[in-house]
């Protein structure tokens, strides 16, 4: 698809992106969660990091405790106090190719549901292997032509 107009920092940038399942095992900490832990570990009491943060203590508490969702130049401010960056990217829930194919594949259904309903009324509709063959042709075809619009209202 469009690959062409992107550049390499780009393509280097979807490509280190995990889409690795999360193991139920795995746990996925809060940002209240990882400044408490760092926070113990540096021996720093909640006075102190607010001090150094310049935020109230009782909002680094309700950070800490996950009670308020605490906007990125505030937790910028924090992690910076502890002598730490913020770093955030994207984890994607499944491939994003995936995610492409199905945007893709969705709109060619619909497509040619709409073209099979008058052919169904002429007793002209394909066979379910022949249109399997089509929708994924279609399919290609939207995924291969950059000026297609995957997300429009339109096509559902």
């Amino acid at each position: 698809m469009g690959r062409k107009y992107w550049n390499i920092n780009e393509d280097l940038a979807l490509s280190r992106l995990n889409t690795e399942p999360l193991r139920e095992s795995s746990t996925v900490l809060s940002y209240g969660q990882w400044i408490r832990i760092l926070r113990h570990f540096l021996r720093m009491t909640q006075e102190e990091l607010a001090k150094r943060a310049h935020l109230p203590q009782s909002h680094l508490a309700e950070i800490e405790s996950d009670k308020v969702d605490s906007q990125i130049g505030t937790l910028k401010k924090i992690f910076k106090a502890m002598s730490c960056d913020v770093a955030i990217e994207p984890l994607p829930q499944k491939p994003l190719t995936e995610v492409l194919r199905g945007r893709a594949r969705a709109i060619a259904l619909k497509r040619l549901k709409q073209a099979m309903g008058t052919m169904a009324l002429e007793n002209q509709a394909p066979e379910k292997e022949t249109f399997r063959l089509l929708l994924e042709k279609r399919t290609d075809d939207i995924l291969n032509d950059p000026r297609e619009r995957l997300w429009d209202k339109k096509d559902g």
